[in-house]
């Protein structure tokens, strides 16, 4: 059953109280900061529960690590201090697993109800030309590209990530006893304590390891008729990139720089051999206007170079030079076109 969506008054609570549990987190001991919560607490008495409703939802994401429940230890203690001096409304669960999802993000959000011994599933995404970051309820961190989802579905002995579409970066919090799965279409990679990229296009997807080790292998959830065949486990370590490709059913592993893996991170899209068509879905979640190849031929073309994510009109105009293709522009799209 799906929970009703907020009113636009409570996802405005909603923003504030996460943004505050945020602050409170990375600075327990500023005083100003603290004198600044207890005000807007007792401003209205839904401040309070929104921020409870928060907290409540966060300490319910178990096993947390101990960093993270130490962090939150302080935050939560100043919680009873004002809860003494005010009436507690009933804590609006629904409403802080929304604030919950809002942490660091203040992007769209999605809540549904599962079975009792998990958590509910949360999706983070991004709009067109955004990027986000949001704290999971393990400690680990996601960094989204622009135009990208995620999904999460945390058990008591799984922690499973849904890369639904684009890209994302992920920070893994270490728990060797809760095996941290992210898939993305065919594709599964597994971590315990790393920080690696997942780019996923319709038949093609791109991880990339910056520290640690992951191993990436078929998704069993994924739809069989599309589920790889005879592919191995495959290993991969920091500075190394794996590109599973749907159409042969294979994985390619290559050297990469390290500061290349997430580079969109620092607004630069880096790619080395990728079909024209795969970066202008990147380029399409970054820009405006939506770009169209009117000719498969040139999505198949493969391209090898960075744009960055500010400077797409030059990019466009400079693969003119490059590719046999002239651009067309109208008001509302840009169409890729071959050349005579």
């Amino acid at each position: 059953m799906k929970q009703a969506m907020p009113t636009d008054l409570e996802l405005e609570r909603m923003q504030v109280a996460a943004d505050w549990l945020i602050k409170l987190q990375d600075a327990p001991e500023d005083e100003a900061l603290v004198a600044a919560w207890l005000q807007w607490c007792e401003e209205d008495p839904h401040n309070l529960e929104d921020f409870s409703a928060a907290q409540s939802v966060w300490h319910a994401a178990v096993p947390a690590p101990t960093a993270v429940r130490d962090r939150v230890s302080r935050p939560r203690r100043l919680l009873r201090r004002v809860a003494a001096t005010q009436r507690r409304g009933p804590v609006r669960i629904a409403v802080g697993l929304a604030a919950t999802l809002l942490l660091a993000l203040g992007i769209g959000w999605t809540v549904f109800v599962r079975q009792a011994d998990e958590l509910p599933s949360q999706s983070y995404a991004t709009a067109i030309g955004g990027t986000g970051s949001a704290l999971l309820p393990d400690g680990s961190r996601v960094e989204l590209g622009a135009d990208s989802r995620i999904t999460t579905f945390y058990t008591a002995k799984q922690r499973r990530v849904s890369v639904d579409f684009g890209e994302a970066y992920f920070s893994v919090s270490k728990d060797p006893q809760r095996p941290f799965l992210v898939a993305a279409g065919a594709m599964q990679v597994t971590a315990v304590g790393t920080a690696f990229n997942v780019r996923r296009h319709p038949d093609r997807v791109v991880v990339a390891v910056s520290e640690g080790k992951v191993e990436l292998d078929s998704n069993e959830h994924h739809d069989d008729s599309s589920r790889p065949h005879e592919i191995a486990p495959t290993p991969l370590q920091a500075g190394q990139q794996a590109v599973y490709n749907g159409s042969s059913q294979s994985i390619q592993v290559a050297s990469i720089h390290l500061a290349d893996v997430a580079s969109w991170r620092h607004g630069v899209l880096k790619y080395v051999h990728e079909p024209l068509g795969n970066v202008v879905l990147d380029l399409n979640r970054y820009y405006s206007k939506h770009i169209v190849i009117a000719d498969a031929r040139l999505s198949e073309m493969p391209f090898t170079g960075a744009v960055f994510s500010t400077r797409i009109d030059d990019a466009l105009h400079a693969l003119e030079g490059v590719f046999p293709l002239r651009i067309q522009e109208y008001s509302d799209r840009i169409e890729l076109l071959p050349r005579g």
